[in-house]
Order: structure tokens, then sequence, then C-alpha cells
């Protein structure tokens, strides 16, 4: 079985204006906090395939999901973006080797992934070990970016 790793977007606050949110990541151009369900579905829909996939749990609100096929991202294999009850971005969940093809850790998805975040976003917590999971903690505004990848 591939190993996989999780990245997590996140907001921890939904309740601030959309003022609060300038600052806040944008996976894929869309603002957390800010882009809506039906701006995703049309900036994202033409690019890759993307189904409704129900409510969440935790947010309350609707979710697509698809392959991520045609977003550019080497070895994603399946995208979720979770919104909150007025339909607003809450969360992206991305799942993709955590090694290269090889099993090369450090040139692998989860380095190439976390050097692309750390160039864009503020690195809190890095854990790295040779044997066990390995993940990072970024921020910028009031999201967190949590990058993981568990061993197997």
């Amino acid at each position: 079985m591939k190993k996989l790793f999780l990245i997590v977007i996140t907001t921890l606050c939904m309740t601030f204006t959309n003022l609060t949110f300038a600052a806040n990541a944008a996976p894929f151009g869309l603002e957390l906090g800010v882009a809506t369900f039906a701006q995703t579905k049309q900036q994202l829909g033409s690019k890759t395939s993307l189904s409704n996939a129900g409510t969440n749990k935790y947010s309350g609100g609707r979710m697509l999901q698809g392959n991520g096929e045609g977003l550019g991202i080497d070895g994603l294999s399946s995208i979720t973006f979770i919104f909150d009850q007025s339909d607003k971005l809450a969360a992206v969940l991305m799942k993709m080797p955590k090694s290269s093809e090889f099993g090369d850790m450090e040139n692998g998805n989860f380095a190439k992934t976390l050097k692309a975040l750390s160039a864009k976003y503020k690195l809190e917590v890095k854990s790295t070990p040779f044997v066990g999971d390995a993940y990072a903690k970024l921020y910028q505004g009031d999201s967190i970016i949590e990058v993981t990848a568990p061993h197997h």
C-alpha cells in the first residue's frame, strides 16, 4: 500500500468578517473564508472533475471531491474542498504519496510540497524523523496549513 500524506488547510475562526480573511491562505487562488462553493466549482470544475461529497460533520457545510487530475500537482490522488454552513471555503484536503516513486523521502512529495508551502507561508513546526510520521505546521492570517506524512 502506498504511503499517503494529507495536507489539511483549515481556518481557525470562520466568524470574522471578510476583511479579516484578506491575508488567509488561498489554495488554487481560492481564499479560505472568502471563496464560495459556486466559485470553487466554476473556477476548478473546468480543470478537474469535482462531485458533491455530502455534508462535512465538523463544519456542517457541503463538500466537493475529485481526483485532482489537471491541477498540476505531482502525485495528487484526491482532493476535497470543505465549506461551512454559509457555503464559504473552510478547508482543502489533498492526498498524495509520502515519498517519490523510489521511496526517496528527501526528494519525495512531502519534501517538495513543504518547500513550496514554506516559500509562501510561515513555518511554525517541522518534524521529519527518519522513522516515524513527518509533520509540518504553517500559517497565514487566520489559516493553518498542516502537512502530515504518516509512517506505515
